[in-house]
């Protein structure tokens, strides 16, 4: 559900690029984007990279947009993390380039910035078909560097004119001609631009898909595969619930087995104290009304030895425990 979510606010942001008014914004080439930035350093498993925030706003104050993101730190021409004092730097792309003017002390910057189209770049796009970008999308689109190159692979493998969003949303969630024969080489040959994209988000790939094929889950629609991922159906879960004897398990089961924590330990405790042959519906039933290996041993120490499972079941429904039964025996 949270990368739903967060799925839809990144898309939304490149829908207009936060919070952009369309009013009266025509496709100049002279045209400007400018605005503030602020910025820090910051180390992550990729490298460094560079967390930039941008605001502008028109002079007539009528529209304007806040963005934030991280880009790699060689992104940037001329930055110096310890220049400490007065800096400027520059984002160089195909679409134009942005240049950051300001103060950067200990890794930490400040300042305005200013974006400056590439006619050649507009001119190229159209013959690619796509006229009259608006300058607050070309802003977009040099920033995330979505290249004339980068447009024709799309083409190669299949997408032949995508809208600038979802040009942009590619380049975001690094949806590009590997990542996408990949999925065609897995079986997945008429997948969609809004399903490329959402495979990313949740971190799948043809990688993903052998380990599921492997584990008994082939040719699992994306839908399926992208569930797995949001309940973390993992190979250390599934194998856990074969090694108890689940071979044969639905997907939509296994599903629910996870998200009520039925695993092998789990199912290993209640086979310990007697419940053997148990239906992943009774042990589902079992998990929703809380009967875990405690509260068997809980009313077996009450003098409850020999409950089956359905018993017990009707004991948490009518919120029977021991210390219940103990109140019951101490008021004789």
């Amino acid at each position: 559900m949270r990368k739903a979510i967060i799925l839809a606010a990144v898309i939304a942001l490149i829908g207009g690029l936060t919070l952009w008014s369309r009013k009266a914004r025509t496709a100049a080439v002279q045209e400007q984007v400018a605005g503030d930035w602020t910025a820090r350093v910051k180390d992550t498993d990729k490298g460094k990279r560079l967390w930039l925030q941008m605001r502008s706003e028109s002079p007539d104050k009528d529209s304007r947009f806040h963005m934030s993101s991280d880009f790699p730190l060689e992104d940037f021409a001329g930055f110096n993390p310890n220049a400490n004092g007065n800096t400027q730097f520059a984002l160089n792309r195909e679409a134009g380039n942005i240049v950051f003017k300001g103060l950067v002390s200990e890794g930490n910057g400040v300042g305005e910035f200013r974006f400056t189209a590439n006619p050649a770049y507009l001119g190229a796009m159209r013959n690619l078909g796509y006229d009259d970008i608006e300058s607050d999308r070309l802003f977009s689109l040099a920033l995330h560097d979505v290249g004339t190159r980068f447009v024709q692979e799309t083409r190669v493998v299949g997408f032949d004119k995508l809208s600038l969003e979802k040009l942009i949303s590619f380049r975001i969630f690094k949806v590009d001609r590997e990542f996408i024969r990949g999925m065609q080489a897995a079986g997945y040959q008429d997948i969609s631009a809004e399903k490329l994209i959402s495979l990313r988000v949740h971190r799948i790939d043809d990688k993903f898909i052998s380990k599921a094929k492997a584990l008994g889950f082939g040719d699992l629609p994306i839908e399926k595969l992208i569930t797995m991922r949001i309940h973390k159906i993992d190979e250390a879960f599934i194998k856990g619930i074969q090694a108890m004897g689940f071979t044969d398990v639905l997907f939509e089961k296994l599903v629910s087995m996870k998200i009520h924590k039925i695993n092998g330990d789990y199912i290993k405790e209640m086979r310990d104290l007697g419940f053997t042959n148990l239906s992943v519906e009774k042990l589902t039933s079992l998990r929703i009304h809380r009967v875990d290996a405690n509260f068997v041993k809980e009313m077996r120490e009450a003098g409850y030895s020999s409950l089956t499972a359905d018993e017990l079941i009707k004991l948490r429904i009518h919120g029977v425990d021991g210390k219940y039964i103990k109140k019951m025996k101490g008021a004789q």
